[in-house]
């Protein structure tokens, strides 16, 4: 799940222009490349997003050469998501021997916890009286950072120091300002960021990951579900399932990067080129809601069945409370 770049923005600041682009029906795959200086690809179609997110050609094994742009972007990537020279599960590639079993392993855990939260118990309704309008944004924020740090701990508390640090590496996985990154860098503070998160969680990455980029997921979410919740033509009449599903936020794009030179789609690439899934608008409609979680993909979301069950199981509580009222 990875927040990178602003796009359009960093175009523009770079005074370069698209120089090719292929169109598909009304939507398009724009490849932006400037020799020595950027070769991107911007994937907004969700038919062309699933076939890039399964296409063996294109993985998460990153060169660290070639134009200047991608390098900057891949170094960034891999210093924001592994700790102590260690990858984050989330950019490992797909030829990692560990990686799929460790997915696997993951999913099918997270799988036993739905069961357990998706009919509503009592432990949720602390969240469940959030979207009904009651509390700040800070008090759902460190509801969701305890209810997935409870995945990995069972007696994790969030505090706003570990809040903190979610929120800095989220902010680093989404920002372009090369300075604030670099004097993160010199400061040491997002390592020491990743590193608090770490020692809460026995040091797993993935709850590092999931406490920060994940955590803003399901609160925006949570956002929707008060939306809902506040809404008399909704409330009484949406099922549950509904609900969840129009609550599920996917991450904003994933990157994967040419390993070979070629043609996709009528777009042509090159070994390096840069790949930006854009999921957060190419998951929109009902049609699509697979990207949410790429679930048609080998990198396919362990978390989905958790995600999914919390809504629904917060959504059966907020539901049960408003038919009392």
């Amino acid at each position: 799940m990875l927040k990178e770049i602003d796009h359009e923005n960093g175009t523009r600041q770079a005074g370069l222009e698209v120089i090719s682009a292929h169109k598909m029906s009304d939507h398009s795959m724009k490849r932006t490349y400037f020799p020595g200086i950027t070769d991107i690809v911007v994937i907004t179609d969700p038919a062309e997003i699933r076939t890039i997110s399964n296409d063996s050609r294109f993985d998460r094994d990153f060169i660290e050469r070639g134009p200047v742009r991608n390098v900057q972007l891949l170094r960034k990537i891999l210093r924001v998501f592994s700790l102590n020279g260690r990858l984050f599960p989330i950019i490992l590639p797909r030829t990692n021997p560990s990686r799929a079993a460790a997915q696997e392993e993951l999913r099918l855990r997270l799988n036993v916890r739905a069961d357990e939260v998706k009919h509503g118990p009592a432990e949720l309704e602390p969240l469940a009286e959030w979207v009904r309008g009651i509390g700040t944004e800070e008090k759902v924020d460190l509801l969701v950072q305890q209810s997935i740090g409870r995945l990995f701990v069972e007696t994790f508390t969030a505090t706003e120091e570990s809040l903190a640090a979610g929120h800095l590496v989220l902010e680093a996985a989404s920002s372009s300002n090369v300075l604030k990154m670099l004097a993160w860098r010199i400061t040491g503070r997002l390592e020491r960021a990743k590193t608090l998160l770490a020692s809460m969680v026995n040091g797993d990455p993935v709850g590092v990951l999931a406490m920060s980029t994940a955590r803003q997921l399901i609160v925006d979410g949570l956002h929707k579900m008060r939306q809902l919740a506040a809404d008399p033509a909704l409330r009484f009449s949406i099922t549950t399932e509904a609900a969840a599903d129009q609550c599920l936020i996917a991450p904003t794009n994933v990157v994967r990067q040419a390993k070979t030179s070629g043609e996709v789609s009528g777009c042509p690439f090159r070994r390096g080129s840069l790949f930006i899934l854009e999921l957060g608008s190419g998951s929109k409609g009902a049609a699509n809601r697979d990207l949410v979680f790429l679930s048609q993909s080998w990198s396919h979301c362990p978390a989905e069945q958790w995600v999914r069950a919390l809504l629904e199981g917060v959504w059966t509580r907020v539901s049960a409370a408003l038919h009392e009222s």
